[in-house]
């Protein structure tokens, strides 16, 4: 007996059995994980045959990194420190690497998420949350510490004045255990690394990478984490950071766009193909043929969480990336996501897709 949506995506292949996972989800209005799973289930009971019903699908996104749980505290007036504020808390599923790894699943990717946790309620919460759109069967699991924790004060205009993270499990994310995901290398497409990772495992993931040819985009997360960063040459595809992160990795103070130029010319020194350095409400910038560009960021009508953009503007401009192979609209992309971020509450909007943000696109 099928279910319901077993004959309207039945109905759908028969029109069309060369329709990818990605065209089959937009139009029962499913995630990509879903309509495998539901094919899967047609193939198993004989109902569907062979492989024409979908096109070949690219090789798996890989992020390596944190996911934990987000807890927000929004100041109800002026934040005063040193005595008691009356908030609005609420929690979400978060991380950086999480957090990519959801914007991309939702954008049409096979994504895999590399991150550890315990076994304890956020988990269970971050699980329910993110399985729909990214594979998590790769993540270590340990029962001798806790799911990774972060906690932001906000105040009543969406923006961060103090971030708590407790993120000790990412120790147990360490090279040994890198180098024992050989099979996740080698049919990756892409790896995005974010620096909650200790050095000597982001160096073990490079080395990985760099033996099956995988290309790699590196996030640094915060400036205290730049110490992950593997010191000397460091051969990567893309590293987004922003001001402080790349003043700190370069010991180039920005004041003139010479020193945004000698920043970017760095980076460029220490391994990385495209860099990209963004300074907040102002814009980004980042060097191509050696020209340094300037896109200047959007203004959203309102902003209500600040949480997530960063990392939905690294998702957006790698999904594009991957799909057009131009830097520029690559960065368009990244940079209309993280305003519509800006504008939602929720840390991943809700109503992304590939369609939805190239409807946003051509605007």
């Amino acid at each position: 007996m099928l279910t319901e949506k077993e004959h309207q995506l039945l109905e759908l292949i028969k029109r069309n059995p060369y329709a990818s996972q990605q065209e089959l989800a937009e139009q029962l209005q499913l995630s990509r994980p879903s309509i495998a799973n539901l094919i899967s289930g047609l193939t198993k009971a004989g109902v569907i045959k062979g492989r024409a019903y979908v096109l070949a699908e690219s090789r798996p996104v890989v992020v390596f990194g944190g996911m934990n749980i987000d807890r927000k505290m929004v100041v109800k007036q002026d934040l005063v420190f040193q005595t008691s504020n009356p908030v609005t808390s609420y929690q979400t599923a978060g991380g950086v690497a999480r957090n990519i790894a959801e914007n991309l699943g939702r954008l049409g990717h096979d994504v895999k998420l590399m991150s550890a946790a315990g076994y304890d309620l956020e988990y269970e919460f971050i699980f329910d949350k993110t399985h729909e759109w990214v594979d998590m069967n790769h993540c270590l699991r340990s029962d001798q510490e806790r799911t990774g924790a972060y906690t932001a004060i906000l105040d009543h205009e969406g923006e961060m004045q103090l971030a708590l993270a407790d993120m000790e499990i990412y120790r147990l994310l360490d090279a040994e255990w890198v180098m024992s995901q050989e099979k996740v290398f080698r049919a990756a497409g892409l790896v995005i690394i974010d620096l909650n990772i200790a050095q000597q495992a982001v160096a073990a993931i490079l080395q990985q990478c760099s033996r099956f040819s995988v290309p790699v985009a590196i996030v640094p997360v915060s400036a205290p984490k730049m110490k992950n960063l593997p010191e000397g040459t460091v051969q990567a595809d893309w590293i987004f950071c922003n001001k402080g992160e790349a003043e700190l990795v370069t010991g180039i103070t920005f004041t003139t766009n010479e020193n945004r130029i000698a920043a970017h010319q760095a980076l460029r020194d220490k391994g990385f193909l495209h860099t990209v350095i963004t300074e907040g409400e102002k814009g980004f910038s980042y060097l191509e043929q050696g020209k340094l560009h300037w896109m200047e960021a959007l203004q959203p009508r309102e902003v209500k969480d600040v949480t997530g953009a960063g990392d939905s503007f690294v998702a957006a401009t790698l999904h594009k990336w991957m799909e057009t192979q131009d830097i520029h609209a690559a960065l368009e992309a990244g940079r209309m996501n993280a305003t519509k971020t800006l504008e939602s509450p929720f840390t991943v909007r809700p109503e992304l897709s590939a369609t939805q943000l190239q409807n946003e696109l051509e605007e």
